[in-house]
């Protein structure tokens, strides 16, 4: 499975922003949010920008682009406590803890070009089990434990495996990693990556209204940076 570190480092840092920033100060920011959702979005599978659509459909459009990095409180569910008495307590579900671009980041389409320390063992196998404890730190939105599995090479477990490390041959000398499909041989060139559209008819049909407001949002920030024309002389 793919998991873009970068990506959820920055991730960390804008969720955290949303709750501290305002004024002026958040409308700094807010083009480093639309980058990221754009870099998630463009690599992410159809159905991860479904699910991510859907989340931030339902979302005021006044609070885009941060209501993709805003993380919601777990919400109110019923549980069974001793003798069956029904109680109130936090939900479970991923989904009302984590920030919605998250789903678009583990949700990352496969690519060849994908750099080798993003890359995680598929759930389901014996390997994977040693990054089950990531996984779940996601799924709890655990930033401060999420941070501590993110290395400079690779994703790097408590035990002290990490992802992206080159291959070692049975006589020592280290060779190139295995290919995707686990045959050995050198990935095929990499396909252009797609071009980000909020106007594709995938988006349109799951939100034209958060897709008509990045494009405001964009369009100001630009504007902002413009400077101001300099005044018309008047002719003597």
């Amino acid at each position: 499975m793919l998991l873009d570190r970068h990506r959820i480092a920055k991730l960390i840092e804008l969720a955290d922003l949303e709750r501290r920033l305002a004024g002026a100060e958040r409308q700094q920011r807010e083009e480093d949010v639309a980058l990221l959702v754009k870099a998630a979005y463009d690599d992410a599978s159809d159905a991860a920008r479904a699910a991510f659509m859907a989340r931030v459909q339902a979302m005021p459009a006044t609070a885009w682009p941060w209501s993709a990095v805003q993380v919601k409180a777990g919400r109110s569910a019923v549980v069974a406590g001793p003798g069956g008495r029904v109680t109130m307590g936090p939900s479970s579900t991923p989904a009302a803890v984590a920030p919605p671009a998250l789903l678009l980041i583990r949700g990352e389409a496969e690519s060849a070009d994908v750099e080798p320390g993003n890359r995680l063992p598929d759930q389901g196998t014996l390997e994977a089990a040693t990054w089950g404890p990531l996984l779940q730190a996601l799924d709890r939105w655990d930033t401060p434990t999420i941070a501590r599995w993110i290395g400079p090479q690779g994703w790097v477990s408590p035990s002290g495996a990490t992802t992206g490390l080159p291959t070692q041959g049975a006589d020592g000398d280290v060779g190139i990693p295995p290919s995707a499909d686990g045959t050995g041989n050198p990935p095929a060139p990499p396909s252009p990556p797609p071009s980000f559209s909020w106007r594709s008819p995938a988006v349109v049909a799951a939100g034209a209204t958060v897709a008509s407001t990045l494009g405001v949002v964009l369009f100001s920030l630009r504007r902002r940076r413009q400077p101001a024309p300099a005044p018309a002389q008047e002719a003597p």
